[in-house]
């Protein structure tokens, strides 16, 4: 069954000064950091994309100067992700990682050297306090339901697709994109993210997404363990159904938890238009670049041309 593309149906932007942003992440990749990088990962990653073009579709309307730091860290964070986090099966080395990751987010005073771009970003002057512990929490939670999906995939877990879909909204990082609005738009006050308003939101979002890349991600060349985390392999095992059947259902699933989305964003837009307005982008801007993507780094195994596909980026 050919995978199809999956459309957000919400309306999208890019930021005007893209260009800018892409000519800074190109000149950022040529940093010597991202030697770290084995060959698979070279292969697939592309990771000035997932820094440049990502934060243009997601933040149209933030900062030119913030937007320019989130797509460096976004560049760097997807190489972490991608060499430690989803090609990898030692669950030692996982930890190890997660352990340094969480380190350096919470400022500790020796790091490795693998994550100072993490710690570079972390110690910028232009966010507050209030903003910076929005996103660290965040990103916490991101590093810890990565620990628990790769625990699953080791150890071979069997759970329910309720269980796995809770830990992949967090897995994904929709949380950290939302958070990173209050850093890159000074019109969101810190009090509006704990008031817990938009909690459904950045659920919604996060399973949807969490959907998306499952069916882009079924059969791309990594060494994760999908047969035990992954939406569609439990489908198969739960509803005791063949291939076909569980990737059609994950696409409904994808859109009737788009369709809350929405729903969610007509609820509140007449209270809070401006956050609406800005997650709304995050939200469809998120669907383009997944769907780009699959260009290179969801690109399916049985239609991969590696010598075409070598040295390549969707810039």
């Amino acid at each position: 069954m050919n995978l199809p593309f999956l459309e957000s149906q919400i309306p999208e932007m890019i930021h005007p000064q893209m260009d800018v942003i892409v000519g800074d992440i190109k000149e950022y990749y040529k940093n010597e950091i991202f030697n770290i990088s084995s060959e698979n990962t070279r292969l697939y990653g592309d990771h000035m994309s997932t820094g440049a073009l990502y934060s243009s579709y997601i933040y149209p309307l933030g900062g030119l100067e913030k937007v320019k730091a989130v797509s460096r860290y976004y560049c760097y964070w997807a190489l972490i992700d991608d060499e430690f986090f989803d090609n990898s099966v030692d669950l030692d080395n996982i930890t190890q990682t997660f352990e340094g990751f969480q380190a350096t987010l919470n400022e500790a005073p020796e790091i490795e050297k693998t994550f100072v771009p993490i710690r570079e970003f972390c110690s910028r002057t232009d966010w507050t306090t209030e903003v910076k512990d929005i996103f660290r929490k965040e990103m916490n939670r991101y590093l810890e339901s990565v620990l628990k999906l790769r625990t699953i995939e080791v150890q071979m877990k069997t759970v329910s697709l309720e269980e796995y879909l809770s830990y992949r909204a967090f897995d994904v990082a929709m949380n950290v994109i939302f958070s990173l609005t209050w850093y890159t738009q000074d019109d969101m006050p810190p009090s509006l993210y704990y008031s817990d308003e938009f909690e459904k939101i950045f659920e919604y979002g996060g399973i949807s997404i969490g959907l998306l890349l499952d069916l882009y991600t079924l059969k791309s060349k990594k060494k994760e363990i999908r047969n035990y985390a992954h939406s569609i392999r439990i489908i198969q095992r739960v509803e005791n159904c063949k291939e076909e059947e569980a990737i059609s259902k994950g696409v409904r699933l994808f859109y009737e938890y788009n369709a809350k989305l929405k729903e969610e964003f007509s609820r509140l837009e007449a209270k809070y238009p401006i956050a609406i307005q800005y997650f709304r982008y995050i939200q469809s801007g998120s669907v383009r670049y997944c769907n780009e993507s699959r260009e290179i780094r969801y690109k399916q195994v049985d239609d991969i041309d590696e010598n075409l596909v070598k040295g390549r980026t969707v810039l």
